[in-house]
């Protein structure tokens, strides 16, 4: 289920980032726009492809259907199954990936001594943090990705943008950065039994910067 809903999250992330980078780019660069105007079915196409892309992987992030991994059924799985994140299981996970066959090493004695073990009542926090950015997609983004997206409904154009209208930058990447944080905390929790820090958003600042940072050099470097 983790694996699932983070291919997905970050399906999102880089379809959302790039579609916006190469906009960003023929705005603010002329010779990039003279590029794109070269070749604008392709561009067009691939904006399009983009921007179809993070739609459908935002509205798979957050499906409820009973047959889905929607991140809303992972965080219950998390809050409900605090053992996964105990000091046996911790103990267990590194003695894996360390290849240790034989008694443990001290090094994983003292780590496993000083880790620290939640309960479901202290992952319930990550219930309450999830709420406000599921209310937000069902509001805004889902009736897109129904409308528009995965579905050609009848909708007038009027309508449509009227739906696109409600849209903000800033809530997409809001949202998107709360999501990777979340996953990279439940991984933390795991991994390093890290409690979960969902006001630290670095690592999604990183993994955003990089992104746009190779998108632009490759622009960039076409003819």
């Amino acid at each position: 289920m983790f694996h699932a809903v983070r291919g997905d999250v970050e399906a999102a992330v880089a379809s959302n980032n790039t579609y916006l980078t190469i906009h960003r780019l023929g705005v603010a660069d002329r010779s990039i726009y003279d590029k794109y105007y070269r070749a604008a079915r392709f561009w067009n196409l691939n904006t399009y492809a983009l921007q179809t892309t993070f739609f459908i992987a935002f509205g798979r992030i957050f499906d409820r259907r009973s047959d889905s991994f929607s991140i809303q059924r992972l965080v219950e799985a998390t809050i409900a199954n605090p053992a996964f994140f105990s000091k046996a299981a911790l103990r267990g996970r590194k003695r894996r990936i360390s290849h240790i066959a034989g008694a443990d090493p001290k090094w994983l004695i003292d780590f496993v001594d000083q880790a620290w073990e939640p309960t479901s009542a202290c992952l319930q926090s990550l219930a309450r943090a999830l709420t406000p950015h599921v209310d937000k997609f069902k509001d805004i983004y889902r009736p897109i990705r129904h409308k528009y997206f995965a579905h050609r409904g009848a909708e007038s154009q009027q309508a449509i943008e009227e739906l696109f209208s409600k849209t903000l930058k800033t809530d997409v990447a809001e949202i998107l950065g709360f999501l990777h944080t979340l996953l990279w905390a439940i991984t933390e929790m795991a991994w390093n039994a890290k409690k979960p820090n969902l006001s630290d958003s670095s690592d999604y600042a990183r993994e955003v910067t990089d992104l746009n940072n190779t998108i632009e050099e490759f622009i960039r470097s076409l003819p």
